[in-house]
Order: structure tokens, then sequence, then C-alpha cells
């Protein structure tokens, strides 16, 4: 394993130009408050914050019954996910919704799709037997890596996410106009910051983690996260459904109906008997 600096510590960019740019993309999320009809929403579902490698995670729980737990994106909090929740709640499942590290209403300053997963870990760890998980981008790679580490559900659906992170580092160095050399650069410091290989995070060697049913949605107009993460990630897992959408990019399929109808499906096909 390699170092990797504190998530409560302040990001600290004092390299120049666009070496600094990219690291600030990698790991700084923006916070995004939550909107009065969020707030409403989350009333009352409001639960203790959850102690994680000198963070806090900010949790909320709706409904009873099987637990379903709802990964977020980068630069989004869970409450974005609610259109899924109340569904999930609707058909008889818990949802918890929680705001990863540097996110939302919890702390810290800097994170990473590994960060994201640990945390993600965290939070199973705390909660007993999860039935199910839903993660968007990001939240989507956090789950697979929870997986490669021995944590398991029944289902999980996989909403427009990376499935591994080579080709992000490689993409957001181009994003940078990094030249070959600093590109390099760039890969070893967020092997640093990240605290492992990149190759570690990668598909072929998150896959043996997927040994439950799983379904994929991706949309091929989406910008954000190619939709070729999504074919790879199906290719590599026998147990997957996927679903190619339509006129959605990479965040509306979050309050499509259409969309969390079929992962509410999804997840009650494997509902406990």
């Amino acid at each position: 394993m390699l170092a990797s600096p504190a998530l409560a510590a302040p990001f600290n960019a004092h390299i120049d130009g666009q070496m600094a740019a990219a690291r600030h993309a990698f790991s700084v999320p923006e916070r995004i408050p939550l909107s009065a009809e969020e707030r409403a929403a989350l009333a009352g579902a409001a639960e203790p914050p959850l102690r994680h490698e000198g963070v806090k995670l900010a949790r909320w729980t709706l409904g009873t019954g099987p637990r379903v737990i709802l990964v977020h994106g980068w630069n989004s909090r869970g409450a974005h996910l609610l259109g899924f929740a109340q569904a999930l709640v609707a058909a008889g499942f818990s949802v918890t919704l929680f705001d990863l590290p540097g996110h939302g209403d919890s702390s810290g300053h800097a994170a990473s799709v590994v960060h994201a997963g640990r945390a993600l870990r965290t939070l199973m760890a705390a909660v007993g037997e999860v039935h199910a998980i839903v993660g968007h981008s990001m939240g989507s790679a956090a789950a697979l890596l929870a997986f490669a580490h021995g944590l398991q559900v029944r289902r999980s659906v996989h909403l427009a996410g990376p499935s591994s992170l080579t080709p992000m580092v490689k993409g957001l160095a181009k994003a940078h106009g990094l030249s070959p050399s600093d590109a390099a650069a760039f890969a070893g410091w967020v092997e640093g910051f990240i605290g492992t290989r990149l190759a570690y995070v990668d598909l072929d060697r998150l896959q043996h983690g997927l040994r439950h049913a799983g379904l994929i949605q991706h949309d091929p107009e989406d910008r954000t996260v190619p939709i070729a993460a999504s074919e790879a990630l199906h290719a590599a897992w026998a147990g997957s459904r996927f679903e190619r959408l339509t006129g959605l990019g990479h965040r509306r399929l979050l309050a499509d109906a259409d969309v969390i109808a079929r992962s509410v499906a999804f997840i009650a096909e494997g509902r406990p008997q």
C-alpha cells in the first residue's frame, strides 16, 4: 500500500497550472447543499453520523424491510437519489442514503473513488445485512471496490459508472492538457493519494467480487463516463443484465421514472423469502 493523506486535511495545491488543476479535479469535490424539497423529504430520517477515517459520514434511513444502500456520484450527495429511495420504500424496503467524504453534509475536504469504496465498506459493516446497493457514477465504482473486498449483497444496480480507474486518470490528464511526462507524474500522484496502484482498481482486479446478480444501465450519449465502461463491466460479469438508455445522459437518469421502476423491480426480484 502507498501512503494516503488524511481525508480530513484540506487540499494543498502548491503546484501551478495544469497539474494542480488535474489534482484538484481528481481529489476535491464540490459540496452541494440540500434543496428545500430534499430537506423536507429527509425530515426525521437522519441517523447519528458515522465515524470513518477521521471524518463523519452523514446518513439517513427511510422505511422498513430489507436494507438497500444508495451511493451517489462525484460532486453529488445522497439526496440526489431520493427518487430511488422513495420508490424502494413504497416497495417495502428500508433505504439508507449517505454522503461520501467531502460531499454534502459529511466532513472532510478530499475524496476519491477508493476513499468512497472504503466509506461504503464502513457503512455496510455498521448497518449489518444489506440486500442491495444502487450506485450512480463514482458510487457504482465504489460498490465494485466493496465487493472486491469481500462484501456481498443479493443484488446491485449500476448507473453510468466507471469500471476501471486507469482510463479515468488518463482521461483527466488529457482533459487538462498534460504532456506525456506530466500525465505519468499525475498518475503517480494519484497512486499516492488513493494509497494503491491504479492497476488494483481496474476491472480485471475487481471482477472476482461480482458473485451476485447485477443490473447495469447507461446512455451512449453520456459525456461524463463513456458507455464502454459499462459494456466492459457487463462482459466481465456473468450474472449481469445491461440496459442501454436513450436521451438521459449522465445525470438525468436519476429522475427518470422508467430507470427507477426497472431498478426497483430488479431489486425486488431478489427479495429474501
